[in-house]
């Protein structure tokens, strides 16, 4: 019996690790695909202010404070521009298939017209947090971005 529990136990952990990673192994599988470019940032680069516009900011009359509980760890994206339908429609199932199997949760939609949506999900873990969006407009183009952050408990 002992033994039994211990083999179910090793099988759900590895089921549990092969599946926890369908949204990377997407991203794997069409990153060199010519319909798509793909995007690669590590860390927080590109960001919007760096480090000497914070201070430069930080002042006795307004105090601001820029202390973040998350930092980027990476961000990719893959944008699918395609006019081919059956294709769009097979690439975003494949999308939801693996953002269900890796239990992100579906935290915003937004449909702007007929054709125009984007949907952001999000998964926490200890220590991690990671932000999906994808973007989908109606002339062929659809943007899966994935956003991981290391998470500062306080």
């Amino acid at each position: 019996m002992k033994k039994l529990f211990s083999i179910m136990l090793i099988t759900l952990a590895f089921s549990a690790a092969a599946s926890a990673q369908q949204i990377e192994k997407l991203f794997d599988k069409y990153m060199e695909d010519e319909r798509f470019n793909y995007i690669y940032k590590k860390g927080s680069a590109g960001s919007i202010l760096n480090r000497t516009d914070m201070e430069n900011l930080k002042t006795d009359a307004f105090n601001i404070h820029f202390k973040s509980d998350r930092n980027k760890e990476n961000e990719k994206m893959l944008i699918l521009n395609s006019s081919n339908e059956s294709f769009q429609k097979s690439f975003l199932a494949e999308v939801d298939k693996a953002l269900e199997t890796d239990k992100f949760e579906n935290t915003s939609y937004v449909r702007n017209g007929k054709s125009n949506r984007v949907s952001e999900y999000v998964r926490k873990s200890s220590g991690t947090l990671e932000e999906v969006q994808v973007i989908e407009n109606g002339s062929g183009n659809i943007v899966l971005k994935w956003e991981i952050y290391t998470v500062n408990n306080k």
